[in-house]
């Protein structure tokens, strides 16, 4: 019998607690005050959660803005015109906050972040500073306050159509810096900064914290900066004690105003839409005006970016977007070009209502611009050095990824994630990372010809890592069969997690699957199914055919298994097909995840077979089916 809640020892429902706290993230913009309304249901679900469940009704202090004109708007049903009349309705806003209880329990010690979230329209600085001093805030002392969460949205429908209509008029800067006043006073302790902004028009040129910002330099450490354009920092170099930094901004270009970042201090870099041509140059080994080891500051710098203290550098880099005509290459389009609105192409000649005359209007699609400027890392600038990198994150890398590795010590990384075009991994060697635990690869391509047999010998490249990798995960966005390497290839033979998005056969999982006698996870997802024979496709039948198969253990240590059921062509009947033929031969099986819409058919007429002990000899720990949407 499975022990309830009030029967479970306190880490493990600290760990459920844990997991449902930090699966609402900042970062995914959820909204707090729902998830704070959700804990407090958790505490009274009995003694033992209640314990678990207080401190994170304690832990923060929420102050979030609806608009409940639309917040009660059933979205789905609503079309795209009346939703945006229904925006434009004079705004029912209420602030949302767990004050009044936090107050009242005089858990003032217990704070340790601050939220000021809205999720409709951007704010008046105004309007939120009226609602920290009707509220109070600063009457009360907040010594704990090390974080600090500041989520402006924008409606970009409402917001910036009214400024372009003079409806309303630039948020004036005295009201930035009255509220940068206010929670400098209200919460000096604030060490971290987590900012999400996507500024609208009516903010002109300086983002809603540029003061605070400026104003609060000095006591930060830790800084999470998302915004549609970059705020004004006020200094040319940061200041050597940011340890972590998170600059995620809306386009490459404004990366040259940036302040320069002092690499030594670093622990965790995180750095968005980044042009390649410049990336290093962005760092210094010391502020101006100091050297190292007695030396000026010149000469202590050199061409070398001492990232002394790294261990996690995550990297997003800027692909910019242009349209070509469809079903072409961008080679085929050399001599063409798109006409202007106006119907006057790039040499000025004019054409016959905006389209050439005798040519058929062009179709266009956006494709990925392979521009020198923003796509090679210049050997001949600043070069990094990492001596305690550990995590390293590289999304949508333009180039091959071999030029970005030989500054990486990569047989000291235990995480490795990269994403890219295929082109990324061609003459990539994984043998060298001879510490990873975790591995990661996503490729795609818009050249499908040229992906076979390219996608398989990556394949087999992945697979024939060493035993030292405990989980890994490849997604391909081939259409193309991927063929899986010989058995005698696979040397992940440590592995415990596998996760693969590719079209890969189930015929051909058997002998990897052996090759794995460590694996506790399996995850597929596009896999190719194999068509069952006439005689399977009932239950009776299917019960038939399992009874004159060969059903050896293929492993004997996966727990848990999360077939494909979206696969093309995918009937009932193969889908079941493929997946009983599978766990039919893994005794060690305790988890089938499939999805919801499959469940009917499945205990309906499928799941009695279980109860066959001639059908599954091995099936005894089957405990959980997991049903998702």
């Amino acid at each position: 019998m499975a022990p309830t809640l009030q029967e479970l020892p306190k880490q493990i429902v600290d760990r459920i607690l844990a997991f449902c706290y930090q699966s609402q993230l900042m970062s995914f913009h959820p909204k707090f005050y729902k998830t704070y309304l959700n804990f407090r249901e958790y505490a009274v679900v009995c003694h033992n959660v209640r314990v678990s469940a207080l401190p994170y009704l304690r832990r923060r202090l929420i102050f979030e803005r609806y608009n409940l004109t639309v917040e009660g708007l059933d979205r789905a049903n609503l079309t795209h015109e009346e939703l945006r009349a229904a925006k434009k309705l004079p705004p029912n806003i209420k602030w949302m906050s767990n004050m009044r209880s936090v107050v009242g329990e005089g858990a003032f010690n217990a704070v340790t972040e601050v939220i000021i979230s809205t999720c409709d329209r951007y704010p008046n600085p105004e309007d939120v500073l009226a609602m920290l001093q009707q509220f109070g805030v600063d009457l009360h002392a907040w010594p704990n306050v090390a974080l600090l969460c500041v989520n402006n949205k924008s409606d970009y429908e409402v917001d910036d159509k009214e400024s372009e209509d003079g409806a309303t008029d630039w948020f004036p800067e005295e009201s930035f810096t009255a509220l940068t006043g206010y929670l400098l006073t209200a919460f000096p302790a604030v060490d971290t900064l987590w900012m999400d902004d996507n500024r609208c028009r009516r903010v002109g040129p300086r983002n809603a914290m540029s003061s605070y910002i400026m104003d609060h330099l000095s006591k930060l450490t830790r800084m999470h900066l998302r915004f549609s354009y970059m705020p004004t920092f006020g200094v040319k170099v940061l200041p050597t004690h940011i340890t972590n930094l998170t600059l995620n901004v809306h386009s490459a270009y404004d990366y040259i105003d940036i302040p320069r970042i002092v690499a030594p201090s670093l622990v965790t870099l995180t750095l968005s839409a980044i042009p390649l041509n410049y990336l290093w140059d962005r760092f210094c080994n010391a502020p101006p005006g100091t050297g190292g080891g007695g030396k000026p500051a010149a000469a202590a710098g050199g061409n070398v970016v001492e990232f002394s203290r790294l261990e996690r550098l995550d990297l997003t880099f800027h692909v910019p977007y242009r349209s070509i005509p469809s079903g072409k290459t961008d080679e085929d389009c050399s001599w063409e070009r798109l006409n202007d609105k106006d119907g006057t192409d790039r040499d000025g000649a004019e054409t016959d209502g905006g389209s050439q005359k005798g040519r058929p209007r062009l179709k266009t699609v956006s494709i990925k611009e392979r521009s020198p400027k923003y796509s090679v890392l210049r050997t001949d600038g600043k070069r990094p050095r990492f001596p305690k990198l550990r995590h390293l994150f590289l999304n949508l890398y333009p180039g091959r990824v071999n030029d970005f590795l030989c500054d990486i010590p990569v047989e000291q990384l235990l995480t490795l994630r990269i994403t890219g075009d295929l082109v990324v991994f061609k003459g990539m060697r994984l043998g060298g990372f001879t510490s990873m635990q975790q591995c990661s690869l996503t490729y795609f391509s818009g050249y499908k010809r040229r992906e076979w047999p390219h996608g398989s010998r990556f394949m087999a490249k992945v697979l024939g890592q060493g035993p030292h990798v405990r989980s890994l995960s490849v997604t391909t966005c081939s259409e193309y069969r991927m063929y899986m390497p010989p058995a005698d290839k696979v040397q992940c033979t440590g592995l415990r997690r596998l996760s693969i998005t590719a079209q890969v056969s189930y015929a051909d999982l058997p002998p990897i699957l052996r090759r794995l006698p460590c694996l506790e996870f399996l995850d597929l997802q596009r896999t190719l199914l194999v068509k069952p024979p006439p005689q399977a496709r009932t239950p009776d039948g299917l019960a038939q055919h399992l009874l004159s198969t060969d059903m050896q253990p293929i492993s004997t240590s996966l727990i848990k298994f999360v077939p494909d059921v979206l696969g093309r062509d995918a009937t009932d009947e193969t889908v079941f097909y493929n997946i009983f033929m599978l766990i039919a031969r893994v005794p060690s099986l305790r988890v089938l995840k499939i999805y919801s819409f499959y469940s009917a058919q499945f205990f309906r007429e499928l799941l009695p077979l279980f109860k066959i002990h001639q059908l599954f000899p091995h099936i005894r720990h089957l405990a959980t089916l997991e049903c998702s949407e």
